[in-house]
Order: structure tokens, then C-alpha cells, then sequence
């Protein structure tokens, strides 16, 4: 078995209260909304968030913006550097994590 994770960015084209729909209507994001006729999506590219317990995200930060170099041939490598630390930075939070819980259960 194979597994991986994917952030999609979604939409829904709201028509409130269509029990018909994967969501009966209650416009709840989810799983069910990949099968659902009034939900499109898009790709986010250099992105890192946190989720909650039914995986929706609850915030994020994607490379963009003001993070974008003034040079067009600069972006790749900015990419790189933005990837690189927020990789540094789960590690951390994970070693940090870690940490704390030893420290509960000492």
C-alpha cells in the first residue's frame, strides 16, 4: 500500500440546504466533497498547515506574496529556502513535542 498526503485548496459553488449533495447541504467541507457535483479544486503548491481532527486546515502558509523575489529567476531558489526551513521547522515542533511529553509522564 502506497500513502501519501494532499493539501488541495477547495471550492464550493454554495447551493445551502441540496440534501442531495455528499454534505446534505450543510456546506461542511470533507472527504464527501471530492464526490460532489458543486465542488472544484486547485493545487497549493510550497505550502505547510495544520489540520483538524476531520483533516480540514485550520491555518497555513504558502509560499507567495511578499515572498516573491523582484527577480522571476530568483523564485526557485526562494522556493528552496522556504522549503528547507519549514521542514527544519515540523522537525523542530516534533522534537519539541516530544520533549514535552517526556516531561509529563517523568
Amino acid at each position: 500500500m502506497k500513502m501519501k498526503h494532499l493539501i488541495i485548496e477547495g471550492f464550493c459553488d454554495e447551493d445551502e440546504n441540496q440534501n442531495t449533495y455528499p454534505c446534505n447541504g450543510n456546506l461542511k467541507f470533507g472527504v464527501h466533497c471530492l464526490e460532489c457535483p458543486r465542488f472544484s479544486y486547485t493545487f497549493c503548491p510550497n505550502e505547510i498547515a495544520i489540520s483538524d481532527e476531520d483533516g480540514i486546515v485550520e491555518s497555513c502558509i504558502g509560499f507567495g506574496g511578499d515572498m516573491e523575489p523582484d527577480e522571476a529567476e530568483k523564485r526557485e531558489e526562494y522556493v528552496t529556502i522556504w522549503n528547507e526551513i519549514c521542514k527544519e521547522k515540523m522537525n523542530e515542533a516534533y522534537d519539541e513535542f516530544m520533549k514535552a511529553l517526556h516531561n509529563l509522564t517523568i
